[in-house]
Order: C-alpha cells, then sequence, then structure tokens
C-alpha cells in the first residue's frame, strides 16, 4: 500500500507541475490575444496540446493507481477521490500530509487555470465578433453603391443606359 501511495503523490507532483506550466502558458497566451497576434497563438495552441497530452497521460497512471489503493482498501474505485485517500491515511501521517497538500495544490492551480481559460476565451469571443462585424461592415460599404443603384456613372445618367437627350416614348 505505501508504495501506492508514494506513487499516487509522485503522479500528483508531476501533474501539479504540468498544470502550473499550463497555468503559465495560458496567461501568455492572453497576452498574445490582447495583442491579436495570430502567429504566436497558434504556437501557444500547439504548445498546449501537448501539454494537455501530457496531462491525459499522468491522468490515466493517476486512476490507475486509485484503482490499486481501492482494491487494496476494498473500496468502490469509481467513487474514490483523492481526498478520500487523505481521509484514509489518518493514521499515516507521512502520506497524509502530503497527499493533502498536493491536493490542495492541484486543486487551486486548476481553478486559477479554469479561470484564465475563461478570460482567454472571453476575450477570443470578443476578438470574433469585433471581426465578424469589421468584415460585414467592409462588405456593406463594397456592397451599397450597388444596391442603392449608384456608381460613377449615376450622375451622367448612364447608369440606366439612357443618354441625356433619349427618351423612349413607347413604354
Amino acid at each position: 500500500m505505501a508504495s501506492l501511495i508514494e506513487e499516487l503523490i509522485q503522479v500528483l507532483e508531476e501533474e501539479c507541475t504540468i498544470y502550473e506550466d499550463l497555468f503559465s502558458v495560458s496567461d501568455v497566451k492572453t497576452q498574445v490575444i490582447v495583442k491579436g497576434d495570430v502567429e504566436k497563438l497558434q504556437k501557444i495552441t500547439e504548445d498546449e496540446q501537448n501539454v494537455i497530452d501530457r496531462v491525459l497521460i499522468l491522468e490515466k497512471r493517476r486512476q490507475t493507481i486509485i484503482d490499486n489503493i481501492a482494491v487494496v482498501l476494498n473500496q468502490k474505485s469509481k467513487n474514490m477521490t483523492i481526498a478520500d485517500i487523505v481521509r484514509l491515511m489518518e493514521s499515516q501521517p507521512e502520506f497524509q500530509k502530503p497527499l493533502s497538500e498536493l491536493h490542495q495544490r492541484l486543486r487551486t492551480v486548476v481553478m486559477k487555470l479554469q479561470q484564465v481559460n475563461r478570460q482567454n476565451r472571453e476575450l477570443l469571443e470578443n476578438a470574433l465578433e469585433m471581426t465578424e462585424f469589421n468584415i460585414n461592415v467592409l462588405q456593406t460599404a463594397a456592397q451599397a453603391p450597388e444596391t442603392a443603384n449608384y456608381d460613377k456613372k449615376s450622375y451622367s445618367g448612364e447608369m440606366l443606359g439612357v443618354a441625356h437627350n433619349q427618351f423612349d416614348s413607347k413604354s
């Protein structure tokens, strides 16, 4: 059991570090979004995806360890959380304390990351709305002369294909 807890602590430490790295990348992403640097934004997004891939691997390892701990403790792994394991380690403070600290550290960094991601999403949505608005303005400006039947020829009467001195009385 002790080796499982030590392995869980190691995975949690790695996860915390990766999430903290991801938080730093997301913080830089905010500045890039504000500047509107699309190339850097694309690079950061690729970097984020690589970090997320690493997180997913660690998540699977963590879940496997929790499943193994649940088997040892004769518990259902589906419902077992790190908080549950921390409570179960009351008699072993050498494991309980680091687990509890890592759990809190992980919760804190994930909450910060969620906040920055919400902010980045809002910034991106605002940028997209502004881009759509600008596109609509440009399209409207380009179409306005055609819709109103005005162009360079409108002042000379040639717009309708009628010369100044011609009038077709048959119509």
